[in-house]
């Protein structure tokens, strides 16, 4: 909480403003999924039941056309199964249940704007993110096309 973390909502708005600055015309998106199987069962169950798990990616108007762009997983991820996304992939990294409208993402934004809700969410969600990014951080040391230094 309060400071950037390497997760999909602050990779994609840094993907979003990067395309922005460079003329793009880009957008924000929203929508629910959950923990892959391929993540360690240990793991999945960490995650606090009480909360939605959702995810944030970008996409970006080419052609008159909106194309997915989703930056989440790095390419030392790729070898244990996870989408590594491309320019031209057109897909998010997680499987998207439920992608969200405009106004039900700004719904969901305005939950966050209460700061309680914040805390308790990141609070409840830390035991899990902990151990997922360490699992995370183990895979890229096993993976020969890691751009991640130890």
């Amino acid at each position: 909480m309060d400071k950037p973390a390497d997760n999909c909502y602050f990779k994609g708005i840094e993907l979003l403003q990067r395309l922005g600055t460079l003329g793009y015309a880009v957008r924000g998106r929203v929508g629910e999924t959950f923990l892959d199987a391929k993540i360690p069962e240990e793991i999945r169950l960490l995650y606090p039941s009480e909360f939605q798990l959702t995810h944030f990616w970008v996409e970006v108007l080419l052609k008159d056309v909106w194309h997915t762009l989703d930056a989440s997983y790095d390419p030392g991820l790729e070898s244990a199964g996870f989408n590594v996304n491309d320019w031209d992939s057109n897909r998010t990294c997680f499987e998207i249940t439920k992608e969200y409208t405009q106004q039900e993402a700004i719904a969901y934004q305005d939950v966050w704007i209460d700061p309680e809700y914040a805390r308790s969410y990141f609070e409840a969600v830390q035991p899990c993110a902990t151990a997922l990014n360490k699992w995370y951080d183990s895979l890229r040391k096993t993976d020969p096309k890691s751009t991640k230094k130890d």
